[in-house]
């Protein structure tokens, strides 16, 4: 594991930076804040012998909060594939991250609940629930016959979310967690990232949601990826035309949402 030292007031990672490796503090301490409707709220300070960062890497998605060295502080930085040596299979590592993993959970239900309770100006008899909850079929169909392109075709109904899509992983020493329910082969020069983006269902909506993917994706003619600025576009009832990679990638797609009686 390298080691990095920060500065007091220096930030260490920023929300929706994207995810390359976790930390274990050495020396110092670490403020973990996230911007919400009311401000910056900081989630926790931890100290020596505490982990952060670990789920953006795990799950290849980009920074849900901020991290800040709130004195000079020392890390040790650990990469996806040390994560199980050094954190999981110690003991001692181990009932620490998960002591600092709990109460992180605490104080961001806290925070959720106290937000919620502060919003809620209309009384909820103002928006009745519907009588019958809706119900979606959503597919994902691919068109590379329309782009000359020789990839087996895909056409599947989704039925599990996350759904999961990315290029093919040619090795076997890949994290269970990061397995792509749709798997797509491709050759350098690479379009796809190998964990690229996934539909979810978040607010009352489908979304597209990059994971962190270099060059992002096109939803509908928009471009989702963390360095445009935008990682979850709403997917609309009915078709959704789909880009994985550059606007000319041959990797295109359609998302269908349909609405069932």
């Amino acid at each position: 594991m390298a080691t990095e030292h920060f500065q007091r007031g220096q930030v260490i990672f920023r929300e929706n930076d994207k995810s390359k490796e976790a930390y274990f503090i050495v020396s110092g301490l670490v403020e973990i804040s996230i911007n919400t409707a009311h401000g910056v709220q900081s989630l926790a300070q931890i100290g020596p012998g505490e982990i952060f960062g670990e789920m953006g890497m795990i799950m290849d998605r980009p920074r849900s909060a901020t991290a800040t060295a709130l004195e000079n502080t020392t890390l040790e930085t650990i990469a996806e594939e040390e994560f199980e040596q050094q954190i999981i299979q110690r003991s001692d590592r181990l009932h620490v991250y998960l002591a600092t993993l709990f109460e992180r959970i605490r104080r961001t239900d806290l925070l959720l609940t106290t937000t919620t309770t502060t919003n809620a100006t209309v009384p909820l008899v103002t928006k009745p629930k519907p009588a019958k909850e809706p119900v979606f079929r959503v597919k994902i169909r691919s068109h590379y016959d329309e782009t000359g392109f020789d990839h087996p075709p895909v056409e599947k109904t989704i039925t599990k979310l996350p759904f999961r899509i990315g290029r093919t992983y040619f090795d076997t020493a890949v994290s269970s967690l990061a397995r792509n329910d749709i798997s797509i082969e491709e050759h350098h020069p690479y379009q796809l990232s190998r964990n690229h983006c996934e539909i979810d269902f978040e607010h009352g909506h489908f979304v597209l949601r990059d994971r962190g993917s270099k060059l992002g994706s096109w939803v509908n003619g928009e471009h989702v990826s963390v360095d445009a600025g935008c990682i979850t576009s709403l997917l609309k009832t009915g078709e959704n035309k789909i880009i994985f990679g550059n606007a000319d990638s041959p990797h295109r797609y359609t998302i269908t949402i349909e609405e069932l009686p």
